[in-house]
């Protein structure tokens, strides 16, 4: 019986930053419009979940866009209700919950780093938001932590499942704890990804089945990611 595939390596449309078009969850992973029917293949048996491929606000960068973890996505709330919709069909009852920012307003994807256990956001935008907190917290079904980290864009320094994670190299000590505690993860580390980038939520779209890397990630960065992240 062939073994299956659980790494592979992607482009979008010459890009190699695949986590700008791309989230994966273990339930279900949703793409920008104009991957490769061959890519997308790929990414479902890499991930083992159903792929969407659907822009968000006519854009195909959705992985800044959305968050999610198994039990729900937030939005945008300019998002359009037929893109909610062909999101809802394949989704079925995972909860979508629009949401307004004041910071950062459309590019959730950027600044919320979950999975099915927690999340985390730098403090800054927690206290700008604490009205929407509640909701967010329900949508997840997590509940959110925040600390004042070296980078308001926590979903972009850091790529994490529900195993493990790989975060920007400049982190310290404390936030790398603080990341592994909250999100209640076996093992954590830094890395890079695409020859050197140190914003690795950009370089890969992952969830706990498998891993999707941007086309220029070299053999020990996806060493790195595979001890970290399988």
């Amino acid at each position: 019986m062939q073994e299956r595939k659980l790494i592979t390596i992607a482009e979008f449309q010459g890009s190699y930053n695949i986590g700008a078009y791309g989230l994966a969850t273990d339930k279900y992973a949703i793409v920008g419009e104009g991957f490769r029917d061959k890519t997308i293949k790929e990414m479902q048996e890499v991930l083992s979940v159903p792929v969407v491929s659907q822009n968000v606000m006519d854009e195909p960068i959705v992985g800044i866009m959305l968050v999610g973890n198994s039990f729900g996505l937030l939005v945008p709330e300019l998002i359009r209700d037929d893109e909610i919709q062909k999101i809802k069909e394949v989704l079925g009852d995972i909860n979508i919950e629009k949401v307004n920012f004041k910071t950062y307003e459309n590019a959730l994807g950027n600044i919320i780093l979950t999975n099915d256990r927690g999340a985390v956001i730098h403090s800054d935008i927690f206290n700008a938001n604490r009205s929407l907190l509640n909701k967010i917290e329900d949508a997840l079904n997590v509940e959110i932590a925040h600390y004042n980290f070296f980078t308001h864009v926590m979903r972009t320094a850091v790529v994490a499942n529900n195993k493990g994670a790989i975060v920007h190299p400049l982190l310290s000590d404390e936030e790398i704890e603080i990341i592994k505690e909250v999100l209640k993860l076996e093992k954590i580390g830094k890395g890079t990804g695409n020859m050197g980038s140190p914003y690795v939520g950009t370089c890969y779209i992952v969830n706990s089945n498998g891993i999707v890397a941007g086309l220029k990630t070299t053999g020990p960065e996806l060493q790195r990611a595979y001890e970290l992240l399988l």
